[in-house]
């Protein structure tokens, strides 16, 4: 049962599939009226008292004996992924269309497994090379219906966006290489390094460009849809568990590169129940994901 549990394939299938919920009931709530950074807030501040009934019945031992190093490095790291990242992805939403940001916020494969391979010197073949442009194709058919919009300010912070989220997951998963950390562990601490960073952004709103000071501008106590805030913060909760379970089994790049699997179920998810239609098109770069993943996991990419 261990084994099973701890197999990189169900790991990553879970992770893609909490992702995907928890960005589907971020839509459904926003087409709701929700606004971006309360909703952010409010679901993380869930997220955090889950971790923490969690960890203090299931980890608490396990915390008690991390040394200040680690406890430094991890939160750092989430700073990185959750914070910085987060802020990035959520401003260059805003500041671009939402074709261009559902195909750009994909480019952390792209970050991910190179990164992996020149920090972490994980193998990089021309099979893994091919599987990576195989996804993208697939994912820019599937995302944009094979178009793409005249580029914003927008879309070079998603894509700082991914490289945060790419050195973040490298951080984590050179921790968890090298200490018997529970993952778990890892994943309370997120909420942790993360909401400071956001908070730390939110001051300095009046710097920024008009634009992007509207992200700021809502009531952060002021709940809209809070069936979905608790929804978005157990699915939350749920990815940063089994995404840093996957990096505790599988490679960095592995983990990278099977999540282009939510674009799929979020396909899925807004086909069946906000009665979307799919394209032919769409289905022909459903095709090249599923066959790219197939192939990593054939090959064996979370070994390398």
């Amino acid at each position: 049962m261990k084994q099973y549990l701890e197999s990189p394939l169900l790991n990553v299938l879970l992770f893609s599939l909490f992702w995907a919920l928890e960005v589907f009931t971020a839509k459904l709530a926003f087409l709701g009226g929700a606004q971006v950074f309360p909703f952010t807030i409010q679901s993380t501040c869930i997220t955090l008292l889950l971790f923490t009934s969690y960890i203090v019945l299931m980890r608490r031992k396990e915390i008690k004996k991390l040394s200040f190093h680690t406890t430094g490095w991890l939160l750092l790291a989430n700073a990185i992924h959750f914070g910085i990242g987060g802020f990035l992805s959520n401003a260059g939403v805003q500041l671009t269309t939402a074709i261009n940001a559902g195909f750009l916020l994909q480019f952390t494969i792209v970050t991910g497994t190179l990164l992996a391979w020149i920090i972490l010197k994980e193998r990089m073949t021309k099979a893994k090379v091919m599987a990576v442009i195989t996804v993208m194709i697939g994912t820019f058919l599937l995302v944009t219906r094979g178009k793409i919009n005249p580029p914003h300010i927008g879309d070079l912070l998603i894509l700082l966006a991914c490289i945060a989220w790419a050195v973040g997951g490298i951080i984590i998963k050179i921790i968890l290489k090298s200490t018997s950390i529970n993952p778990d562990v890892v994943s309370f601490f997120r909420p942790i390094g993360g909401m400071p960073v956001l908070i730390g952004f939110a001051a300095f709103a009046p710097l920024y460009p008009t634009s992007v000071q509207n992200i700021f501008q809502s009531n952060v106590f002021e709940i809209h849809q809070p069936v979905y805030v608790l929804l978005n913060a157990v699915f939350i909760t749920f990815t940063w568990l089994f995404v840093n379970r996957t990096l505790k089994v599988a490679s960095a790049s592995y983990t990278a590169m099977l999540p282009a699997i939510t674009p799929i179920l979020l396909a899925l998810l807004g086909v069946f129940v906000l009665k979307e239609e799919i394209e032919i098109i769409q289905i022909i770069g459903i095709v090249f994901i599923l066959s790219s993943s197939f192939v990593a996991h054939y090959l064996h990419f979370e070994k390398h």
